[in-house]
């Protein structure tokens, strides 16, 4: 299936870079504590992304990757912010001073940069809630000192090899960027790159990465680069962020490598859950608890009788705090940015009466008043469904795009393979037809940040009879190829998921366009509704395969659904 992709971004330099230096500019009026380290973390993520994307497009220019002097000054830049992460979580986010040089190389580079850079969000730090201090642990717990070489495998591998290098008081990492088929990555490197290594004699090599995914490639490649120069398999050591192995497209060899292997990893759960750092925090901000916090994650927040479907794998992490004041939901938004740019979401949309109460940000999780509810069922009143729809989608509308979403011929590239995947050619023929005109109309299209998410069992009910969306902040800027779209997506979307009829479509269309004063091209609802239904089937027969029995019955009603919708269109 056809699912997954890389939302870019286009910003400028200078813009992104004095964004960074401004946010350290202003450590000094943070409060002491996991505030002021959460702000030290965003300035360290928001320049990952920055500078890998700087030394990725220097990469593709090229050709191969090699140290050159602007690289090393980007490199080394990031560095001197993992080593103020490291210092904060050591301490016990003891207020320390940060260094002046690193302000001002800071301010100096913000200054330096011209043009524009394409950055792609870490998914980690945006999505799974891969914490660096996690492998600031992992490194501590290894062993390996000061004279490990450090290796990054870019994208994210980068910074999480400086947090790696910084842990172990090493030099700054190197890092690679595996080119190739995704299944068997190989590295293009200058020669003298491998030649550096080899010159520090017998040291132990760290390997640093997220993952490994479905094949372990990325990890491999660059194993299979130093043992090709020579390097003994037993000096290497892989910093992963999980422990387990490789998924289905990883050969045999490459398994019993993984198995054999020296591996340190970090993990949320003991870092940050039973460890107690995450109570003792949301303590801090919401007075004492009354009983310790309750995992959510996974699809644990759906109620007992609630059999709708789930897909775990993409299910951020979620905990339930209680308090003589009420109960709190605490769920995972992102590190960096991403995750202050999702809580003004939050509070638009509660404001509007859409959504739930946020209360604050607290290091990458968002913090909002859990009001209890009932999903939506079809008893619920139409018209009332029918007008929130169209008030909520007129204020998505409002919503400016923040990343460059996938193109109409894209969209419609991917639906026709996954229906042609999940129903036969047939399918995917239906779908080719009905959107033959992707390309010519893409010129109508104005993205917003759409939901990406109108499934029923999204919107809840609360006891005074007031729907509420829930998850409604992440799925713009999901690990898919949809991101940013026209709020015609959610219109698709609306109709697809509510089963609206022709006139019920119609009214919606016409409800939003008049309340957001914009046009709702109605030939371009009509072409994203086999889009949609195409990237759902996808979507959903992955999280099939993934499922445990009990949550399996749920996932095939809801793509034989699909595939009868496909069916019916003309």
């Amino acid at each position: 299936m056809w699912v997954y992709g890389d939302a870019q971004r286009a910003g400028k330099t200078h813009d992104l870079a004095a964004r960074i230096a401004g946010t350290l500019d202003h450590l000094g009026d943070c409060p002491q504590g996991i505030v002021r380290h959460a702000e030290i973390v965003t300035a360290f993520v928001d320049a990952s992304e920055l500078i890998q994307g700087l030394i990725d497009a220097a990469f593709h220019e090229r050709g191969f990757d090699a140290e050159t002097p602007e690289q090393e000054r980007l490199t080394g830049l990031l560095f001197d912010l993992a080593k103020l992460v490291e210092s904060s979580w050591r301490t016990g986010f003891v207020e320390q001073d940060v260094p002046a040089a690193l302000v001002s190389a800071m301010a100096d580079f913000a200054r330096d940069q011209p043009g524009e850079v394409t950055t792609r969000s870490a998914e980690g730090y945006s999505i799974y809630a891969l914490y660096p201090e996690t492998y600031l642990e992992a490194a501590r717990a290894s062993g390996l000192g000061a004279d490990t070489i450090v290796i990054g495998i870019r994208s994210i591998g980068l910074s999480l090899s400086c947090l790696v290098a910084a842990a172990m008081n090493a030099q700054a990492p190197i890092s690679l960027r595996p080119v190739g088929d995704p299944f068997a990555r190989r590295i293009e490197a200058d020669p003298q790159l491998l030649q550096a290594v080899l010159a520090r004699g017998e040291a132990p090599i760290a390997i640093v990465d997220e993952g490994p995914g479905l094949s372990g490639s990325s990890f491999f490649a660059v194993a299979d680069w130093l043992e090709g120069g020579g390097v003994e398999r037993d000096r290497l050591h892989f910093f992963p962020s999980h422990g387990g192995e490789p998924g289905g497209q990883a050969s045999a060899d490459h398994r019993k490598r993984w198995r054999a292997a020296s591996r340190h990893t970090g993990d949320f759960d003991e870092t940050l859950l039973h460890e107690g750092r995450l109570q003792e925090w949301i303590t801090d901000l919401l007075g004492p608890l009354d009983c310790p916090l309750q995992d959510l994650s996974w699809g644990n927040w759906k109620g007992e009788g609630d059999r709708s479907p789930v897909d775990a794998r993409l299910e951020r992490r979620k905990c339930l705090a209680h308090t003589s004041d009420g109960s709190f939901l605490l769920k995972f938004a992102g590190l960096g940015s991403e995750g202050q740019r999702k809580f003004d979401v939050a509070e638009t949309l509660f404001a509007a009466g859409f959504a739930v109460e946020p209360i604050a940000t607290l290091h990458g999780m968002i913090v909002e008043r859990w009001i209890d509810s009932e999903p939506l069922t079809d008893r619920y009143d139409r018209a009332g469904l029918l007008d929130t729809l169209g008030r909520y989608l007129a204020l998505r509308a409002t919503l400016p795009a923040h990343n460059e979403g996938a193109s109409l011929t894209l969209l419609a590239d991917v639906a026709a393979f996954n229906a042609g995947q999940a129903f036969g050619e047939e399918a995917a023929e239906s779908v080719r037809r009905l959107t033959k005109d992707a390309a010519t109309m893409q010129r109508l299209v104005h993205p917003v940040d759409a939901d990406n998410r109108l499934h029923q069992w999204e919107w809840r009910v609360t006891a005074d009879g007031q729907l509420i969306k829930t998850d409604a902040l992440d799925h713009s800027s999901a690990h898919d190829l949809v991101g940013c779209q026209d709020i015609a997506w959610d219109l698709a979307g609306a109709i697809v998921e509510h089963h609206l009829t022709v006139e019920e479509s119609s009214f919606l269309a016409s409800q939003v366009g008049s309340l957001s004063k914009r046009e709702i091209e109605c030939d371009l609802v009509d072409l994203l509704v086999p889009c949609y239904l195409g990237f759902q089937t996808g979507l959903w027969s992955m999280a099939l395969d993934a499922a445990s029995d009990d949550r399996k019955p749920a996932l095939r009603h809801l793509l034989e659904r699909y595939k009868l919708r496909l069916r019916s269109l003309k």
